[in-house]
């Protein structure tokens, strides 16, 4: 009977304690005080990396926020009792609050953090605040959970046209628009005036504001002097990068050296017109934007020949600019050049062969022609509807009548669809 009890109350003194008392939340980098009811014997911290315990006093514990996450503090009092608890260490969400309202006062966010992540809560007015306010979030090294209600986004729309002009014919339109009536863009007529070598797109543009680039295109389309190579249409969010290439990929090999003993494998590079542009729209409005515009092509007359395979070179022209503009505004990037040489070699046959002699029967034609690249940009807003858009499916509206289904007359004119007769019923 006695050794039954003594097992019974040993057993009651050994029972383990594993639910936590108490939650302790103490920020990173900061420090919370516990103290115990009891002198404090001993004690444990589960994940010594997250938080740390010093003791101060015989009943007083401070805890050391070190990084984000939980761990468990288990502390041992002079009677044997031990009380377990919670310690979560969070982001410091009462200074991240004051930061974004000191950076976007117009904004009504909160912060709210828990363990490892922070939440931002509350309606933004500008549909860019969600953005900054996430990132600025990141710094904290918290994962972050974005509950922010914004208005519909804003996306950038990119108009861009790359053309190849000749530059001589380039030249003589400028010549002409500076020094004669910019309405009148006919051939007729002398006209005065020189321009400098070194006169592009950029200076045309400059020195001409109210200068139209449809009547540069229609002047240098009727003459043949102007071929357009592509025309993407592209569309972003603001801070996201838009990627456009019309062209192709070509294989080469590569000669791997090492342990795989000088193995060919073949390789791809891109070439033809491309372009990568991010956009951001500033607090007043204008649309910064961060172009890359490329335009390469092989070239079989300067290549490798390689173990057997030919290789072409790549001629590019290419260019990197950041630019603001606003709505409707175009932005011309010339001055990329290409310089093309031909040489026709015209001769009378067996005659023009003739060693030294043959010199007179035969003639020679070099031709240069230089043309200049230009690409012309226009950024344009879009706004997103809250009011979803009816697809043109070319189906008539019908409803139901008494078990028939009416189909109202139209006339319209869709080429979906030609128009109903009136009254027209169809089956059950």
């Amino acid at each position: 009977m006695v050794a039954l009890l003594l097992l019974a109350g040993s057993a009651e003194a050994q029972q383990v304690v594993t639910q936590p008392e108490r939650v302790i939340a103490v920020s990173k980098g900061a420090s919370a005080l516990l103290v115990n009811p009891t002198a404090i014997q001993r004690f444990s911290v589960g994940d010594p990396t997250t938080a740390e315990a010093v003791v101060l006093s015989p009943t007083e514990v401070i805890i050391n926020g070190k990084q984000l996450g939980t761990t468990t503090l288990f502390v041992w009092d002079n009677t044997g009792q031990v009380r377990v608890y919670s310690v979560e260490v969070t982001a410091d969400a009462p200074a991240l609050q004051r930061f974004l309202r000191g950076v976007m006062p117009e904004e009504s966010i909160e912060v709210i953090a828990s363990g490892n992540s922070v939440t931002l809560t509350g309606e933004v007015k500008n549909p860019n605040s969600v953005a900054r306010a996430v990132e600025i979030a990141k710094g904290t090294g918290a994962t972050i959970i974005d509950n922010l209600v914004a208005p519909p986004a804003v996306q950038v729309q990119l108009k861009v046209r790359f053309a190849e002009v000749n530059r001589r014919a380039f030249k003589e339109f400028t010549a002409r628009y500076l020094t004669r009536n910019p309405q009148d863009l006919s051939d007729a007529g002398n006209y005065s005036g020189s321009l400098d070598n070194s006169d592009g797109a950029i200076e045309f543009l400059l020195q001409s504001p109210n200068a139209s680039i449809q009547a540069l295109i229609r002047f240098l389309q009727g003459r043949g002097d102007f071929r357009s190579l592509a025309e993407p249409n592209l569309m972003t969010l603001p801070g996201r990068e838009a990627y456009f290439l019309a062209g192709g990929r070509f294989p080469y090999p590569s000669v791997q050296g090492g342990s795989a003993g000088n193995a060919v494998s073949i390789q791809f590079e891109e070439f033809g017109v491309r372009l990568r542009f991010t956009p951001t729209i500033t607090r007043s409005g204008a649309i910064r934007l961060k172009l890359e515009p490329e335009v390469s092509s092989l070239d079989f007359a300067n290549g490798l020949v390689i173990q057997g395979f030919s290789i072409p070179s790549i001629l590019t022209r290419k260019t990197i600019t950041e630019v603001e503009l606003r709505e409707g505004q175009f932005l011309a990037i010339a001055g990329l050049l290409d310089n093309i040489s031909t040489d026709n070699i015209t001769k009378i046959p067996v005659l023009g062969d003739i060693p030294i002699l043959g010199q007179l029967f035969r003639s020679k034609n070099l031709q240069q022609r230089r043309t200049e690249l230009l690409v012309l940009i226009t950024p344009k807003l879009v706004r997103a509807s809250d009011q979803p858009q009816v697809l043109p499916t070319g189906e008539p509206p019908t409803w139901k009548w008494q078990g028939y289904l009416k189909t109202p007359p139209s006339s319209s004119s869709s080429p979906l669809q030609p128009a109903a007769s009136a009254g027209q019923d169809d089956t059950r």
